[in-house]
């Protein structure tokens, strides 16, 4: 089986996981490159310019600068490169870290970017982004194998040169193609998960249908275009796998006949059974110290504790409220052994913080078993959480999951099956090998 994904992110970790838990083997080509690759998988990019995956993050104070400059945190979330006092470069950060350097925004006279370098989660400087007027118009991978390769952003065509050659693609699929040919990775049995790139590769080369779609994205408008063009008439498809019961309904009502298989699969392989924790205990990981319900919540239930931490320093503001309320626990400048701490005494994740997301913390506690809760206009990951609308909805079932196993029992399974039934190994089994 190959599974040749968009991008190395969520989605595609989601869709490893439950391959793996369900113990089919596969060959992964992933097709972009943002710093970051699963264990064994290939990429393009990565396996002709010769990318070692052996380094450590680079920190922000780290990087390579020209002489003579200083490198400086500044207040917001990145940091500066300084020459003389003029700000020269941004270091941008990678989500949910502690200043680890995702890239750097070199900048011309005028202000304006004028290259980014891009790092990655091993250290290398893997790419350089170029701009005209504002606008990207050149990615070149390297890296200490023979090949550099330049992705140009108008055109989209794709140049590999060496010191002795050079290879034109008019696309990315072309790209794409010419690898999985140039590595013998055969596709009669293709799982994807994206309608970009993977799906352009697989309809380009097939002869018949025979490529899964694991369709994880919800579908509030219109089926997209390029899954309506395979349910008509399939060329790449012969199975769309979704992952949301209400999903699959849409489907199968709006096209009766198709020829594609539509069916339905939860993602496996991905909750840990959570034991040994205070019932009475929730835990929120923090940015920001605005956390509108936090209040209502500490004065609505005074016999549970609950645990705010962040990896900073915090506000007046929030230790105001912990002399006010003794069932308020701050752990400022909190480390990672300390947040795994947290989230294995907790019973309940409380996603109530304005800000983003802190070190995906809210993905780790829906998969660590805990009990996800959120502000329905805070909620960083709503797909992995019990949503609410008001303060009071949510202190109502906080109330019975900290003072009752059976009624948290309850609500965790509720969490775990909003989208539809839990699958099976078997399951897997049966619908894709």
């Amino acid at each position: 089986m190959l599974v040749l994904l968009q991008a190395f992110d969520d989605g595609a970790r989601q869709v490893l996981a439950s391959l793996d838990a369900a113990g089919i083997k596969a060959t992964t080509v992933v097709i972009g490159y943002d710093g970051d690759l699963p264990d064994g998988a290939l990429c393009p990019l990565t396996t002709y310019t010769g990318l070692p995956r052996d380094g450590k993050p680079l920190f922000f104070n780290d990087i390579p600068v020209p002489p003579l400059c200083e490198i400086r945190q500044d207040k917001d979330p990145h940091g500066l490169v300084l020459r003389d006092g003029a700000i020269i470069g941004h270091i941008n950060y990678e989500p949910n870290s502690f200043r680890i350097v995702e890239s750097v925004d070199w900048l011309a006279s005028d202000g304006a970017v004028a290259s980014t370098q891009h790092f990655d989660r091993y250290g290398n400087h893997y790419a350089s982004t170029y701009y005209a007027d504002g606008a990207a118009y050149q990615t070149s991978y390297h890296g200490p194998g023979r090949w550099i390769v330049d992705v140009n952003h108008a055109s989209q065509s794709v140049i590999m040169r060496s010191p002795d050659q050079m290879l034109t693609f008019a696309s990315m699929t072309d790209f794409v193609t010419h690898f999985l040919a140039d590595q013998g990775i055969g596709d009669d049995n293709t799982v994807i998960n994206s309608l970009h790139y993977p799906w352009f590769v697989m309809r380009e080369r097939s002869t018949a249908p025979h490529t899964t779609l694991i369709w994880q994205e919800p579908m509030p408008g219109d089926i997209p275009g390029n899954m309506r063009a395979e349910l008509e008439n399939p060329r790449a498809l012969s199975r769309i796998v979704v992952s949301d019961q209400h999903v699959l309904d849409r489907l199968r009502s709006e096209y009766p006949n198709t020829s594609v298989d539509l069916t339905y699969l939860s993602p496996i392989g991905q909750i840990a059974d959570h034991t040994g924790y205070d019932a009475r205990r929730c835990f929120t990981l923090t940015n920001s110290d605005d956390l509108p319900w936090l209040e209502t919540l500490l004065a609505a239930h005074p016999s549970v504790t609950f645990s705010v931490a962040a990896l900073t320093l915090m506000s007046d503001k929030l230790h105001g409220l912990a002399r006010s309320y003794p069932n308020l626990l701050l752990t400022p400048t909190i480390n990672q052994t300390g947040i795994l701490d947290e989230l294995a005494q907790a019973s309940v994740y409380l996603d109530i913080n304005a800000g983003a997301q802190v070190l995906d913390a809210v993905t780790a506690a829906y998969r660590l078993g805990l009990l996800v809760m959120a502000d329905g206009a805070l909620a960083k990951t709503p797909a992995n959480a019990l949503v609410y609308d008001t303060v009071d909805a949510l202190s109502w079932v906080l109330g019975e999951v900290t003072a009752s196993a059976a009624d948290r029992k309850r609500v965790v399974a509720a969490l775990h099956t909003q989208h539809g039934p839990l699958s099976t190994v078997e399951d897997y089994r049966r619908v894709l090998r």
